[in-house]
């Protein structure tokens, strides 16, 4: 014969006030904002500020080749580069400030800004 344990009502209101706390905390404490601003730095200097609301498409071409940068209905991204494992290509879409997509072998960086800064700088 195999024991189950029992739940009381307590348990359950535990554990539901547990939940909706932790829910409560994660909405109040974690949030992140949408940025407003593309910043891209291009060999160890910052390239360009451009609004996050635009379409645009960036050509940089680095010690590795071209690499392209897209902006497009608030996202930014790279679309191509040379690099051969194409990591900053794989991450996709960011958006949230303080998001930032670097290639490494190219020396090409872009990030998410918004009224402030999260940290100084980025050296490679």
């Amino acid at each position: 014969m195999k024991l189950r344990p029992k739940f009381y009502i307590g348990d359950v209101l535990i554990l539901l006030i547990s939940i909706l706390f932790i829910l409560f905390t994660f909405k109040s404490f974690w949030h992140f904002e949408a940025g407003s601003i593309v910043q891209v730095n291009f060999q160890g200097k910052v390239y360009g500020n451009f609004s996050l609301f635009q379409n645009k498409k960036i050509n940089l071409t680095g010690k590795e080749g071209e690499s392209v940068i897209e902006i497009r209905e608030g996202r930014a991204r790279f679309v191509t580069s040379p690099c051969k494992n194409q990591y900053c290509v794989q991450q996709g879409w960011i958006h949230y400030a303080g998001q930032m997509l670097i290639c490494i072998p190219n020396e090409v960086s872009v990030e998410i800004l918004d009224k402030t800064k999260a940290y100084d700088s980025l050296n490679y």
